[in-house]
């Protein structure tokens, strides 16, 4: 790269003291302009001073600049340089073979150089390069369990489900209903055994009787009208209650759909009676 001579040589010398970086030459054949060189070479000068006081990162972002504007090899090697320096070692071997392809006179104790480098962080490469394969695959395998979710999830909205709160209502409810049956039966027992007793009671004093002889089945029979009467009230309320508590237990029956949605899902649900 063609560049005014005194920054060139000014650059070199610095360059070659740190041992870090080196600066664009001139060469030969049709290239940019000479502003263009002139703005690669400003971007140069400030990225050099980055990299002397630890600034890697404005330094590399400097350099990379100064390679879009003219294509020479040495601003590869500089970013390489820069990249090794804050650790990122895949980008930095990237550089250093990019900068051994481009730069196709490199002499040998240079080549040298830089393929000792590529060879101290080989490792550490292929050892970040296996910890990228492996979030890429779990990044695949997330990807593949969201759409399994949404498939399931689809699926699901289109077989409604059955959300069942009225269960124990309804238990109660026919519990409540057994026992206002057995109520019921228990009115109707003893209904005909009041009957009995009191026509058998009244059949033998209209004929005469010993009151005294028929005194005990008289209050049988009227003890049995009393139980009669409490299982009739008792088990029709029961009754009547088990079917209102079953009744409700029934509208408490809600068939849900689930939509899913971006972000989320809809859900629609109808009660049962």
């Amino acid at each position: 790269m063609i560049r005014p001579a005194r920054t060139t040589l000014i650059a070199l010398v610095v360059a070659v003291a740190l041992g870090a970086v080196h600066a664009p030459e001139a060469r030969g054949g049709p290239g940019p302009d000479r502003a263009t060189q002139a703005k690669a070479g400003a971007l140069f000068e400030r990225a050099q001073k980055h990299f002397q006081v630890g600034e890697y990162n404005d330094a590399i972002k400097l350099f990379a600049e100064a390679y879009e504007l003219v294509h020479d090899p040495v601003y590869l090697f500089n970013l390489a340089q820069s990249y090794r320096k804050v650790l990122d070692c895949v980008k930095a071997s990237e550089y250093y073979e990019r900068y051994l392809s481009e730069a196709g006179d490199v002499d040998a104790k240079q080549r040298e150089r830089v393929e000792q480098w590529l060879r101290e962080i080989a490792p550490c490469v292929a050892q970040r390069r296996e910890q990228a394969e492996l979030a890429r695959r779990a990044e695949d395998s997330e990807q593949v369990r969201r759409a399994e979710e949404l498939r399931r999830r689809r699926e699901e909205a289109n077989h409604p489900y059955e959300i069942d709160r009225g269960k124990p209502y309804r238990i109660a409810g026919i519990a409540a209903a057994g026992v206002g049956a057995v109520g019921l039966g228990l009115g109707g027992f003893f209904t005909a055994r009041s009957s009995r007793l009191s026509s058998q009671v009244a059949d033998e004093c209209n004929r005469g009787c010993d009151w005294e002889q028929w005194r005990d089945e008289d209050a049988a029979g009227r003890r049995a009208n009393t139980i009669a009467v409490i299982g009739w009230v008792g088990g029709g309320v029961a009754l009547g209650g088990g079917v209102a508590l079953y009744l409700l237990g029934r509208s408490r029956i809600e068939h849900v759909q689930l939509a899913p949605v971006q972000g989320g899902a809809t859900i629609s649900a109808r009660l049962a009676f």
